[in-house]
């Protein structure tokens, strides 16, 4: 009853706000959305059709027998645990668990493997990272480093968390029922709906941040929601090495808004974000040390 009386007084409070700050809410709806459609689903969308398309056509299969050896030994995972990790690397997070649900619900992966994947799988779609980097630094070498620290700090982070025993099972052959047409008119719709919940998880922290955060300091920001704290480095008063620590910060933690998202696509799964969360505090630190030295 009490914690149902909090929620009430928060709500409250919270709709009071909207009303209060109405233009700075309606700006931020705004802004959100031209983020959305200019930046976010054109590099999420199609990596979502794509993704769904070559699990199809059994690309899995061909990268696990490629890579599957030489990750089953550094990382002690079965062969599927390379396809997740290579295409996370174009896809980006939260597409990249979009990916991690399809495997785990074709037997390809198990819970405990995918919770141990996911956990050094996490990176910012390429493109739309790359991008931001630009805005920020107009140093090429400063933007290399820091396109590249989150790549190696994930790597550090699978080879610490990586289980004692290694996983030996092998390839599934699954057979696919249905027809290339109706996997793609099952991905379209699936990834449409994955998209909608990414835009209202996006708006409303873009929200959030204007009614908690007043003087946009970035630290908050991107502390709630990733994109709109990088997007807030490019204009923000601060050294070149604070930006670079922060623009770690974000890209390695992910924000608030992230992990929401995860959590609302893995929702039917029994994928658990605790060890998650336990990575991406381990990889902010080792990313931390790396910008040191």
């Amino acid at each position: 009853m009490q914690k149902n009386n909090l929620y009430l007084i928060i709500i409250s409070l919270f709709t009071i706000l909207l009303f209060v700050l109405q233009e700075k809410v309606q700006a931020s709806i705004l802004a959100s959305c031209n983020l959305f459609i200019t930046k976010i689903f054109p590099s999420l969308f199609p990596m979502f059709i794509l993704t769904d398309l070559l699990i199809y056509l059994q690309l899995p299969e061909l990268l696990a027998k490629i890579f599957g050896k030489l990750f089953k030994k550094i990382f002690h995972t079965s062969p599927y645990g390379s396809f997740m990790f290579f295409t996370s690397l174009f896809s980006g997070t939260p597409a990249n668990a979009y990916i991690l649900k399809n495997l785990v619900k074709e037997n390809k992966l198990t819970i405990d493997e995918a919770n141990y994947i996911f956990s050094f799988s996490f990176f910012t779609n390429p493109l739309f990272y790359l991008t931001m980097l630009n805005l920020i630094f107009k140093d090429k070498i400063i933007i290399l480093k820091l396109f590249l620290i989150p790549y190696i700090s994930n790597l550090i982070v699978g080879f610490i968390l990586r289980p004692k025993t290694i996983n030996n099972n092998q390839l599934i052959k699954i057979n696919n029922s249905k027809t290339f047409i109706e996997t793609l008119l099952e991905s379209i719709k699936k990834s449409m709906n994955t998209m909608l919940i990414i835009l209202g998880t996006i708006t409303l922290f873009f929200i959030l941040n204007a009614i908690i955060n007043p003087l946009n300091n970035p630290l908050i920001s991107g502390f709630l929601e990733i994109s709109q704290g990088l997007k807030s480095l490019e204009l923000a008063n601060l050294s070149i090495n604070v930006k670079q620590l922060y623009t770690l910060l974000f890209v390695c933690f992910g924000g608030l808004s992230i992990i929401l998202q995860i959590k609302s696509i893995l929702t039917d799964t029994n994928i658990s974000l605790k060890t998650f969360i336990k990575a991406r505090l381990i990889q902010t630190l080792i990313a931390i040390i790396l910008l040191i030295i």
